[in-house]
């Protein structure tokens, strides 16, 4: 495994409760399978439903699933799910979720970048949710598993924070950069051994391509609510005047980007 994603790994399993308990105080995994829009920001829910016009019964692969509020909406919407993380304590939290939902879902232990245990052309739709990207150092390696994953037509669908939104400090005001837009990583912490990356458009974009996948839609979005600013709940946030770049300036940048592509 990748020496960097498994300090991360490491991370996400000794912090699997404590993750779990701020979930379970919002509860909202519980209502992800009848709405799906709980689970998804940007347009990627409408552009999941844009690429593949009847998801019933459809073969999907949610990859760095984490709290797997995209893997039950997917399944509350009737596709056949399979869930892939890189730490067995979040999965083991999933897997129990699932069972109290009363869904079927397969879950699959594995390094996003390293999924040899995956049939080939196994998928119609491979989606990854925000959060994701920051934690991988080999984009090469994680789109070319998803391009052998797909089938041929099939789609890969993600969403994430905005890059525009990365090199700011986290306060809304005084607007301050903590890096240049430029600067990616890798940026690791000491003290929890996590390593994390902050990648550009152009990365995202140029590495999909050269595995072979071919560009459908992007999608640039506005926040919806505060709570991208607020925290991480997935309830609304408080302050709407957060919404408003006059307030908050990074609100006058996109928030989120939601991609599409296609294996030909």
């Amino acid at each position: 495994m990748n020496n960097r994603h498994e300090g991360n790994r490491r991370n996400w399993n000794a912090n699997a409760a404590s993750w779990k308990a701020e979930r379970d105080r919002d509860g909202l995994w519980r209502r992800c399978p009848a709405e799906p829009d709980l689970a998804f920001e940007g347009e990627a829910l409408a552009l999941i439903r844009d690429r593949i016009q009847d998801l019933e019964g459809k073969q999907a692969c949610v990859i760095g699933s984490g709290d797997n509020y995209a893997a039950f909406a997917l399944a509350g919407l009737g596709m056949q799910v399979t869930s892939v993380d890189i730490s067995e304590n979040q999965l083991a939290t999933a897997r129990e979720r699932a069972e109290e939902l009363g869904l079927e879902m397969e879950f699959v232990r594995s390094d996003a970048a390293q999924m040899s245990t995956i049939a080939d052309a196994s998928f119609d739709l491979v989606c990854s949710s925000n959060g994701f990207f920051v934690w991988i150092d080999d984009l090469p390696g994680v789109f070319g598993h998803v391009h052998r994953i797909l089938r041929c037509g099939g789609h890969y669908v993600f969403y994430d924070i905005h890059p525009f939104q990365r090199p700011w400090k986290r306060q809304v005001t005084p607007l301050e950069m903590e890096q240049d837009y430029w600067t990616t990583g890798p940026f690791e912490d000491e003290a929890d051994g996590t390593t994390e990356f902050h990648w550009m458009l152009s990365d995202l974009v140029n590495t999909l391509l050269g595995a072979g996948l071919q560009l459908a839609q992007i999608a640039e979005s506005p926040p919806t609510n505060s709570r991208h600013w607020e925290g991480y709940s997935y309830q609304p946030g408080a302050d709407p005047t957060l919404q408003d770049w006059r307030n908050n300036p990074r609100a006058g940048l996109p928030t989120w980007l939601t991609v599409a592509v296609t294996k030909p």
